[in-house]
């Protein structure tokens, strides 16, 4: 697991019986937040989307994290996370999917966090300390990400520490609706972080991503 300094905790997804599955389906039921994280229209879903998360986290993801917030007296006394009271709180999750052949070294990047949690800087953090992790300790060469027509949080939001770090590609618009001129836009904002020398030399101090 990883503990990120703004109190959020990044651990590995775990299967049924474990409640983690419950967690991702609350994501999809929040009519807040669906129409941001998936082309379908923000109806109430259930068991179709638990079994569709649970193959994609064990067949595509090269890395994918619940992300839950350390509780404070935790972070004091690790024992302390036992006691009922001191539980950690779901806030979303964070995941890197395979992109194409894996022998190419790119990834798809995704993020998405309960609405409770928004305009807290959270998602400038984990996307910041993701981007590191797959560049640096993954030996990544490239990373990209769709964003959804509207989400103007999420655009930026990578935008801000893309262009901090100087290593984001042009923004590239993929202009199509499945839904036909009724139904709901599902224009892509897809966005490749690309990585050489000069960029790795950057990403390896720390400081660089949580100034």
């Amino acid at each position: 697991m990883f503990d990120l300094s703004c109190g959020l905790r990044l651990r590995a997804f775990r299967p049924p019986p474990a409640s983690d599955l419950d967690d991702i389906l609350s994501m999809y039921n929040n009519v807040h937040l669906a129409p941001f994280i998936s082309e379908s229209f923000p109806v109430p879903q259930g068991q179709k989307v638990k079994d569709t998360m649970k193959n994609a986290i064990e067949t595509n993801a090269e890395m994918f994290c619940m992300v839950e917030t350390i509780p404070k007296a935790a972070q004091q006394d690790p024992q302390a996370e036992t006691n009922s009271e001191n539980l950690p709180e779901f806030v979303g999750v964070t995941a890197l999917f395979t992109h194409g052949d894996r022998g190419h070294r790119h990834s798809g990047f995704a993020i998405g966090l309960m609405p409770k949690f928004w305009g807290k800087g959270y998602g400038t953090e984990i996307t910041k300390f993701i981007m590191e992790h797959a560049f640096v300790q993954l030996n990544m060469h490239r990373i990209s990400l769709q964003v959804y027509e509207g989400n103007e949080r999420a655009i930026a939001l990578y935008e801000k520490v893309g262009n901090a770090q100087g290593t984001m590609g042009e923004w590239e618009v993929d202009g199509h609706n499945q839904y036909g001129d009724s139904g709901r836009g599902v224009e892509g904002v897809t966005e490749a972080l690309r990585v050489n020398e000069d960029d790795i030399e950057v990403l390896e101090v720390p400081d660089q991503w949580y100034t």
